[in-house]
């Protein structure tokens, strides 16, 4: 009975994983082209994107991003006097850029002569000097003010729901958000910024050309993938293949579903979906000879309920998709009608369809969030700790190390999708390898959806139930057990010895 638990601990958390479908990211590889196009740099440590960016090192990025960094440098030579009196020592680097925005009417200072260039650069602050590189003006009458810059940004492009974590900003989202608007069209009507740097001298072509295809290929898949991105309702079919190695065990595992959902971000509480299939798993014996074993599953989410059906363990649980994916903004997410370019690594195209490999450090965040809120609102009870699940098996965290996708658009709003995914596991306190590849294919959207339930919903029973019920039967077998020692003994000494 154990086993049969703990199979559906692992069971609830996996299906749980591919209904989320989407924290701290790792932007490590937008800092790599930024760097390689001259627009960026670290200091001896490293790029130090863990670490708040501090005023002068945004103020010098949007002099870059301007493609004045030669001008700017040209002014500071032929001044004669300085605005700051505080850019001495530390900032002596920053001098050419503050001087130079200063003079453009691009920034001020914390007062008449001092800069302040080691105070923390907020997001609100870095999203203004991103519109302003894009050639939008905050000034009065103009595009945008302060305290909109955000909803501003938003509309434009330059901020979405991955690339910046207001609350904690970080030389991290200044990479991504600065990235983004690299690929964004700036006021005076150029493709991308990018192309408007290259036609400035400020960034070399050739250094350029292979990032301008990569910026032009995305925008022709969001474009087709606009049409996608509007429901939030599938009937799809998927079939996945799988190796999974724990220790010195292998595991070849295959599957096919049947899925059907139909969500609306701002009312999660009545998301309807259900998955039926059969899962196929290859496991050694003791002589490591290879056992198949095929087991039926089922999951239902209803009315906020979760329903699981896993080799016939009918099992229901409460699920609180607002507290699960508490700090992950579903509705900005679900209102996104384009993949984040800070998501992407490589994208190519072959007529309608796209080969895409994402940034697995983005997920890797977004994962860990999830997990660690699913984690937080499991009540382990003493009857479960009894069947001997603990709080440990709820803990999960993730490395997806591989992350390619293949995406063919159809008519309608159908489309056609393979993954080929790499990701390490620790689960139950075991370390897991695995490599996933995945087809699915979208048969039905939008209101043609229909969610179908069995009938027999009202029979499943909460895990607290299961574990009681397991435990009187358990007692009702030993005292059978004893009851029958008993009989036996009675037996042997009343029956007469054989002559």
């Amino acid at each position: 009975m154990k086993k049969v638990m703990k199979s559906m601990v692992v069971g609830s958390l996996a299906a749980a994983m591919l209904a989320s479908g989407a924290g701290a990211a790792d932007f490590t590889s937008n800092a790599d082209v930024l760097n390689s196009l001259g627009l960026f740099q670290g200091s001896e440590a490293g790029y130090d994107l863990d670490r708040a960016p501090d005023r002068a090192e945004s103020a010098t990025m949007l002099v870059r991003l301007l493609g004045k960094e030669a001008e700017a440098k040209a002014y500071y030579e032929s001044k004669s006097s300085e605005q700051f009196t505080d850019m001495d020592g530390t900032y002596e680097w920053a001098k050419p850029y503050v001087e130079w925005l200063y003079s453009q009417g691009l920034t001020s200072g914390a007062t008449a002569t001092t800069f302040e260039p080691g105070n923390k650069c907020t997001a609100q602050q870095y999203a203004t000097f991103l519109m302003r590189a894009l050639g939008y003006s905050d000034a009065q009458g103009g595009d945008f003010t302060y305290a909109n810059v955000f909803d501003f940004a938003k509309e434009k492009g330059v901020v979405d729901a991955f690339n910046m974590d207001a609350d904690n900003f970080l030389r991290d989202d200044l990479v991504a958000m600065s990235y983004t608007a690299l690929s964004t069209a700036p006021k005076t009507g150029e493709a991308d910024l990018l192309t408007k740097l290259v036609n400035d001298k400020a960034v070399d072509a050739t250094k350029a050309a292979p990032v301008q295809k990569t910026f032009e290929t995305l925008r022709n898949f969001n474009e087709a993938y606009k049409t996608v991105a509007a429901t939030t309702s599938a009937d799809a079919t998927a079939d996945f293949t799988m190796n999974m190695k724990a220790a010195d065990t292998s595991i070849d595992a295959s599957g096919k579903f049947d899925v059907q959902v139909k969500i609306d971000p701002a009312k999660l509480e009545e998301m309807q979906m259900a998955m039926k299939g059969s899962l196929s798993i290859s496991v050694p014996d003791a002589e490591g000879a290879s056992v198949k074993l095929d087991i039926p599953m089922e999951l239902y989410v209803k009315d906020g309920v979760a329903y699981t059906n896993v080799m016939d363990q009918k099992v229901k649980q409460d699920l609180d998709l607002d507290t699960a994916l508490k700090g992950v903004d579903i509705q900005s997410m679900a209102g996104m009608t384009t993949v984040p370019l800070c998501m992407v690594d490589s994208i190519s195209q072959d007529g309608n369809t796209y080969k895409m490999t994402y940034n697995s450090d983005v997920f890797n965040g977004m994962f860990a969030e999830i997990f660690n809120q699913m984690a937080l609102q499991v009540n382990v009870t003493d009857e479960m700790k009894a069947q001997g699940i603990t709080e440990d098996m709820f803990k999960v965290s993730m490395d997806l190390s591989k992350a390619d996708i293949e995406i063919t658009f159809k008519d309608g709003g159908l489309y056609d999708e393979k993954a080929d995914m790499a990701m390490t596991m620790e689960m139950m306190g075991q370390k897991i390898e695995a490599t996933i590849n995945m087809n699915m294919s979208a048969t039905k959207v939008g209101d043609a959806v229909t969610v179908t339930y069995p009938s027999d919903l009202d029979t499943y029973k909460t895990l607290e139930e299961v574990t009681t019920e397991s435990a009187t039967a358990t007692e009702v077998t030993t005292e059978n057990k004893a009851a029958e020692e008993e009989t036996t003994t009675d037996t042997a000494e009343t029956t007469p010895a054989a002559e």
